[in-house]
């Protein structure tokens, strides 16, 4: 009797477990959002070598981003990437990928050309919260099992980024101090760019690359940020720092704002409260 109620518990899991693939599988929220994060995190060797430049005379930046930061997003890639291939088979990741990398490689930096390291470590600080505020609505909100445990994993993954990052940013700030004024124009710029940059490129790709009829319905870009905008506005709880790097994304869409360069003049405090992710 046991070894029948064992087996007929096994069946009706890989059933549950089948049910929620399948409800992934016809989500288009979720192949877009998915696939085009697959995209972003296996392309993290052009964000490692630009970032490597700018802190090329901090050595232990240098190692961080080969060891630590660099690895660990691609290894996320390598997992997304198994993801959407597994379970929308008729998309061809590989073409697509290609696709988006080919312009994405020519683009503009998010701070613009011949930014220093306090911005830079600061826009790093922007990138990693949006990233797990993103992984960790798609964790709370995700029914099948694998998903759940895949953006846990990639929430802590971005959630360690921007630990490392905030600290960064307060060595680089204490020899390049910043006013308020220009670090929330940094910080807006960043979230726009990652808004109408790095995800529209990633986007766009997505309903070119099947091999016959899409399983997901066609979505554009603008219908896919409303909807990322509410799954993140229900599930990530979002804490005051957080709610304000995330409003760019309620906005319309206009030409994002050039950063400034860092202040020369002393300021009495610190110019943005950054605090840590929650996973």
């Amino acid at each position: 009797m046991q070894a029948i109620a064992t087996r007929t518990a096994q069946r009706e899991k890989k059933s549950e477990q089948a049910r929620a693939r399948a409800i992934v599988r016809f989500n288009g929220l979720l192949f877009y959002s998915l696939a085009a994060s697959s995209f972003l995190e296996t392309a993290v060797p052009l964000h490692a070598n630009r970032l490597g430049q700018v802190f090329a005379a901090r050595p232990d930046v240098g190692l961080w981003l080969e060891r630590a930061w660099w690895p660990r997003r691609a290894e996320l890639g390598r997992r997304l990437r198994d993801f959407v291939e597994a379970t929308w088979p008729e998309f061809g990741w590989s073409a697509a990928y290609q696709e988006f990398y080919e312009r994405y490689r020519s683009g503009p930096a998010p701070a613009g050309p011949g930014a220093g390291p306090v911005l830079e470590a600061l826009g790093l600080c922007v990138t990693s919260t949006q990233a797990a505020v993103f992984y960790r609505a798609l964790a709370r909100s995700a029914d099948e099992p694998a998903l759940r445990a895949l953006a846990r994993q990639a929430a802590d993954v971005h959630g360690a980024g921007f630990d490392y990052a905030r600290a960064l940013f307060e060595r680089c700030e204490r020899y390049e101090r910043m006013g308020l004024i220009t670090a929330w124009r940094t910080v807006h710029a960043f979230c726009r760019s990652a808004r109408d940059l790095d995800v529209r490129m990633a986007f766009e790709p997505l309903g070119r690359h099947w091999s016959g009829a899409p399983t997901v319905p066609e979505l554009d870009y603008g219908a896919i940020r409303v909807r990322m905008a509410s799954l993140i506005e229900r599930h990530a709880a979002l804490g005051r720092t957080e709610r304000l790097l995330f409003r760019p994304w309620l906005e319309r869409e206009r030409p994002m704002p050039a950063p400034q360069l860092p202040e020369n003049r002393p300021v009495r405090r610190q110019p943005l409260a950054l605090q840590p992710v929650a996973a």
